[in-house]
């Protein structure tokens, strides 16, 4: 029962710290992509391709690549391999020719990486890491990411 409360009450919060504070729009304009960016998480680094960001108890990171003479599918697969080689325990994997997520634990940590493809030759990805402990809470914030990372410019 403490378990239920304690849940209601970080949804609760989560809630309200959606509905209290914007979410900023993030972009890179030469890869053609936006992107909503979680009220509470600060920028920590910036480059041309991307950005990284800390929110409490979690990490954010955004950015665009050039697939080259790789297909979305393949550049996707290869971060899974990749992923899956440093120790992440892959829980959940979707990729279609648009668009691609999946998920993985590792030490008591969850990674959420969502992908989609932009234009004919580049993609733009966002991926997140937070304590599976925190799990309720950002729940629907990965969910408005998703939502809100979209392709611009093509």
């Amino acid at each position: 029962m403490l378990r239920f409360w304690l849940s209601f009450v970080s949804i609760l919060f989560c809630t309200s710290v959606l509905s209290a504070a914007p979410w900023q729009q993030f972009g890179v304009r030469q890869f053609g992509f936006t992107f909503d960016v979680p009220p509470g998480f600060v920028l920590t680094q910036r480059s041309d391709q991307g950005a990284a960001f800390q929110g409490e108890g979690a990490f954010l990171a955004v950015w665009g690549a050039r697939l080259g003479k790789a297909s979305f599918r393949a550049e996707i697969e290869h971060r899974m391999i990749e992923d899956e080689e440093a120790g992440w325990t892959l829980t959940y994997r979707r990729v279609t020719p648009g668009w691609a997520s999946y998920s993985g634990l590792r030490n008591g940590q969850i990674r959420y990486v969502r992908a989609i493809k932009v234009c004919s030759d580049r993609a733009a990805l966002f991926t997140m890491e937070y304590s599976r402990s925190n799990k309720v809470p950002y729940d629907p914030i990965v969910v408005q990411m998703v939502r809100s990372l979209k392709a611009r410019g093509c």
